[in-house]
């Protein structure tokens, strides 16, 4: 087969160009890191259609999926299969282009996958992520990568900057009293969000319409006309955004929490971009690179963290995968679907809340061998079922390619 792939700076870019051509396919890759409109570029669609036409192509790939990606297969008749590792789906309006007949839409994440079904998308499918153990096997620790990367808890995640606070200068007291009420209850939820459920069209309603009054008062003040005031559109927030910036706030305070709890009794490094002035015990190391780092910090810590975005639903994050495919000891968040693919206590270890996950980190520091074994068998589940092979098949098949 000739694959174009689109490739905007994914994780999992050269695990799926290495698995492709594993497999005997042949792969073209054009790269755009950022548009300022996803759904909007007639540069972009001009030249990727014109790329399409002078291609002998049998479908198009992404990571994620992209409208104007969606738009061009549309045009000139080729299948576009897109496979999402991130949830919520960040794309603006994409209900717009989704049930495009060139589109086969992947998400890892069984409730966001069940959400666009539920309205009608029959092109959208749920497929787990996958990781290539063949790759992270090749990748071996030296004495010097086990004391800069090693330690007795390790975290490789961002600590999110939410948009939360400015939310908050713009919405009234009543309202933030409910979203303040919302975010304490889902803080101490695992394994479910409600967060969406109870967003209702009133809440939203009421929040635009308390900012749309100061909009217009702060303008008046600054004796603007009626003409400039119609001109001018009023900011809004949406139930998504609102959404996302609530669940990446509370992600944020705990995966804080948790860091500054653990740190003050036991060795705790972050590898990420992100820094927090509360976290003076942990260890900050920056950075990894996912292809070539990422996998020693798994192999070479005792326990590392998987503290998932509240708003994941159901689904395995692929740093979950990641750690278990390194032969790594997974301490993570109960999740649904791995709850469900996973035996808890013998190939994972999950927690239900703060005070659980704290006593877990102390039993198994002290079992190293129990330790070993969970890790072990973890590595041999995700070798198996979690295969890129499998998920490639699986996405060429319901395609018809």
């Amino acid at each position: 087969m000739n694959i174009l792939i689109f490739e905007w700076g994914t994780y999992t870019h050269n695990d799926m160009i290495n698995v492709f051509e594993r497999l005997g396919h042949k792969c073209n890759v054009v790269r755009k890191h950022s548009f300022r409109d996803i759904n909007e570029d007639e540069e972009f669609v001009e030249g990727f259609t014109q790329v399409l036409k002078d291609g002998a192509y049998d479908f198009v790939y992404s990571t994620n999926y992209f409208p104007l990606v969606a738009k061009c297969c549309n045009k000139t008749g080729h299948k576009y299969i897109s496979w999402s590792y991130d949830a919520p789906l960040n794309v603006p309006n994409i209900e717009n282009t989704l049930g495009l007949p060139c589109n086969y839409v992947f998400m890892y994440d069984r409730e966001q996958y069940g959400k666009y079904k539920d309205r009608g998308f029959d092109n959208v499918y749920h497929l787990p992520l996958a990781v290539d153990t063949k790759r992270l096997d090749k990748i071996k620790l030296s004495e010097e990568d086990r004391h800069r990367y090693g330690s007795q808890i390790s975290f490789v995640g961002n600590l999110y900057k939410s948009e939360m606070l400015n939310i908050r200068s713009i919405i009234d007291e009543y309202n933030m009293g409910y979203i303040d009420a919302l975010m304490a209850v889902q803080s101490k939820l695992y394994g479910y969000y409600i967060i969406d459920e109870l967003l209702d069209d009133a809440i939203i309603d009421s929040i635009n319409e308390v900012i749309h009054d100061k909009s217009v008062k702060h303008r008046m003040e600054k004796s603007i006309s009626e003409s400039a005031l119609e001109d001018k559109p009023v900011l809004k927030v949406s139930r998504e955004a609102l959404s996302y910036a609530m669940a990446a706030q509370i992600t944020r305070e705990e995966r804080i929490l948790i860091l500054k709890l653990l740190s003050n009794h036991y060795r705790v490094k972050l590898f990420s971009r992100d820094n927090c002035e509360l976290l003076e015990k942990v260890e900050h190391m920056g950075a990894v690179d996912y292809d070539t780092e990422m996998v020693k910090v798994f192999k070479a810590s005792d326990i590392n963290l998987n503290i998932c975005l509240k708003c994941i639903r159901t689904g395995i994050p692929l740093r979950a995968l990641d750690i278990m495919g390194s032969g790594g000891f997974l301490l993570s968040n109960y999740q649904e679907e791995l709850a469900e693919s996973f035996a808890d206590g013998e190939e994972v270890v999950m927690y239900s809340g703060i005070e659980d996950m704290y006593e877990k980190v102390g039993y198994y520091l002290k079992n190293d061998r129990l330790r070993m074994d969970i890790a072990a068998r973890g590595y041999a589940k995700v070798s198996r079922n979690f295969r890129y092979e499998n998920r490639i098949k699986f996405m060429m098949d319901t395609a018809g390619i």
